[in-house]
């Protein structure tokens, strides 16, 4: 698939992203920015992305599970109940961090890693 397919195929999605890590937060969204997909909000701390978390206007969420220091537990279990998909992206071994109904998005990753997860998530929505 070229950027071109790859935006076409997620024209619209909109994605909440939890990242505290500003350069990671940059990159990403140009990736999604590249994938056709909508950055809803970007989010450094816990308290700002579960507030986010609660909101209605996003498709799927991109979760770091360690936001200055605190676990984003938080904001899985609202994903979770709310029946949004998401994805964690973490460096931390991928046994530790995989939540339950979630997908894993392994530190460092590029654009495929990034390409196949929003795949997979755009799977779930539609479930």
């Amino acid at each position: 698939m070229t950027k071109v397919d790859d935006a076409a195929a997620f024209q619209g999605m909109r994605v909440l992203v939890a990242e505290d890590e500003t350069l990671v937060s940059m990159m990403l969204e140009e990736m999604l920015e590249d994938l056709g997909c909508e950055t809803v909000g970007t989010h450094a701390t816990l308290e700002s992305a579960l507030v986010a978390s609660r909101a209605d206007d996003f498709d799927v969420a991109l979760i770091d599970m360690n936001l200055c220091g605190e676990s984003a537990e938080p904001i899985v279990a609202e994903l979770s109940a709310r029946a949004i998909p998401f994805a964690i992206a973490s460096g931390a071994d991928a046994a530790l961090t995989r939540p339950s109904g979630g997908i894993v998005l392994g530190k460092p990753y590029g654009f495929d890693q990034l390409r196949d997860t929003l795949k997979a998530l755009q799977v779930a929505l539609r479930q």
